[in-house]
């Protein structure tokens, strides 16, 4: 492995450690105990609306 590629891993590892902290953050202001609770929210959050939510997820994380 090169220098270049142990960089990029802790970069990786920097940004999944600040997604963590995000979802925790939501998590204990929402007070939901579990990431099978979030999906039981989220899940039906996505049906109810058109794609339109679903695109704009998907353009926020592109």
């Amino acid at each position: 492995m090169e220098r270049k590629d142990i960089i990029a891993i802790a970069e990786g590892l920097r940004m999944i450690e600040e997604g963590v902290e995000k979802i925790q953050g939501v998590m204990k202001e929402k007070k939901i105990k579990s990431i099978k609770d979030i999906a039981a929210e989220l899940i039906p959050v996505f049906q109810a609306h058109d794609d339109s939510l679903c695109e704009d997820v998907i353009k926020h994380l592109g």
